[in-house]
């Protein structure tokens, strides 16, 4: 191996004379605009640490190479990974992707209310501390015949602080068949439990009658609890009893009846809301709004809610329930199909999915396909919908990963080795980019 020994006779030591000092880097033009943006004390942390590595490798100062690597450093320390996403995958609500959109103009609707202060907690006609829970009543009773409701951060949330409000220490009947686990290993039975409430189960996996729940209840029943099987269905020899026949036992037996609906199906909740004593449901899924859990019922219960301990942990903050009410005003009125993006998906025509499919290969290689879509969220999981996708040509696990690497970033399908982007999913603002990207 050769040696570089400069004039002086020390050994590879060019380069390290070439760096400057890092005050000489920092007063430098080419740096003023990450000093604008970072502060001057970050960026003489991030050039200092850029140094140490150029002095390790013995490399040569390069100030183009300085300037890209040091603003590098610095948007990864400072950002966030959190970004926007197009979902070609043809599952509306995806819980990866952040579950249901929300509309723009919806948003700059309730912007108001979030960007500056507001009455959230603040009862403006007694010029007093108020209650935030009181912003989504008069809404839900139109929406669900429900007395009184309460917002907590999710549903698990609002499921686990009803049950700690209801029947801490205490039996809670539920169907063997609806112990289910949702998404991210969070179980049925761990909830119950972490709610202070002790499981009881009752029926087999596949068939649960009523007289099952009116057996097991003693004077350790709390509540009979009904989960809604949201992420999977079973088929063949089964048996579940309807909402009606637990009304009829819950009201023979005395107890009360709680039903963990889960997917928030506005449309069938209202009737639900009358025989049961409270439903919990998510303000994500059906409902369309950002993340969220309703607590729906009688105003007995919800007063209870209202004062257990947990119900401060787990409250909603201010954009959650601006948000959340003018959605479900959306549904009071009757324009989620138009202000509501996941009801716009749902509610396109096959003829105009194809039109925008038309519009976005017209002069490439790709070609129109019929698809199925599913709605997602754990909602209606033996049913999808007809839809129109777009193959895109070549190896799809590759196309896959380019996609991916997109600005920004597209998430599509790969189903029977075939690159598809699912034109169902699609929002306005995605198809200048879906445009350019298959291009």
């Amino acid at each position: 191996m050769r040696t570089t020994v400069d004039s002086t006779g020390d050994s590879d030591a060019a380069p390290l004379r070439s760096i400057p000092s890092v005050e000489r880097i920092l007063s430098a033009k080419a740096f003023a605009s990450l000093i604008d943006s970072f502060g001057r004390a970050r960026v003489k942390d991030a050039v200092v640490e850029h140094l140490t590595v150029l002095r390790a490798n013995r490399d040569s100062w390069r100030e183009g190479e300085a300037l890209i690597a040091v603003r590098a450093s610095l948007e990864i320390a400072t950002g966030s990974t959190l970004r926007r996403v197009i979902n070609a995958t043809g599952i509306i609500i995806h819980t990866n992707l952040g579950r249901s959109p929300i509309d723009p103009a919806l948003w700059a609707r309730v912007s108001a209310a979030v960007t500056g202060y507001s009455n959230l907690e603040f009862d403006l006609e007694r010029g007093e501390r108020g209650a935030r829970d009181e912003h989504l009543t008069s809404l839900c009773r139109t929406l669900f015949g429900c007395e009184a409701a309460v917002l907590t951060n999710n549903n698990a949330a609002g499921t686990l602080l009803l049950l700690a409000a209801v029947a801490a220490g205490r039996e809670v009947l539920v169907s063997r068949g609806e112990l289910v686990e949702i998404g991210g290993a969070f179980r049925v039975p761990d909830v119950i439990q972490q709610g202070g409430a002790k499981l009881r189960e009752v029926g087999t996996t596949n068939r649960t009658r009523a007289r099952d729940y009116a057996e097991a209840v003693t004077k350790k029943t709390a509540a009979m609890l009904r989960v809604h099987r949201s992420n999977f269905d079973i088929v063949g020899f089964t048996e579940t009893p309807t909402i009606e026949e637990l009304v009829d036992v819950a009201r023979q037996k005395k107890v009360p009846l709680l039903f963990d609906e889960g997917s928030g199906r506005v449309v069938d909740l209202a009737p639900y809301a009358k025989g049961v004593d409270v439903v919990t449901c998510s303000t994500d899924k059906l409902i369309g709004a950002t993340q969220g859990g309703l607590i729906l019922g009688s105003e007995a219960f919800i007063a209870r809610v209202r004062k257990h301990p947990l119900m401060r942990a787990l409250r909603a903050g201010k954009e959650s329930y601006a948000v959340i009410a003018e959605t479900l005003r959306a549904f009071a009125t009757g324009r989620h199909e138009a202000d509501v993006p996941i009801y716009r998906m749902l509610s396109t025509p096959l003829d105009a999915l194809r039109e925008t499919a038309q519009r976005l290969i017209d002069g490439t290689s790709c070609t129109i396909v019929d698809s199925q879509c599913a709605l997602g969220g754990g909602t209606t999981p033996a049913e999808t919908i007809p839809s129109i996708a777009i193959a895109v040509p070549g190896n799809a696990s590759a196309l896959y990963e380019r996609f991916l690497a997109n600005h920004p970033p597209i998430a599509g399908r790969v189903q029977n080795d075939r690159f598809t982007i699912e034109v169902r999913t699609l929002a306005a603002d995605d198809i200048a980019d879906i445009s350019a990207a298959i291009r």
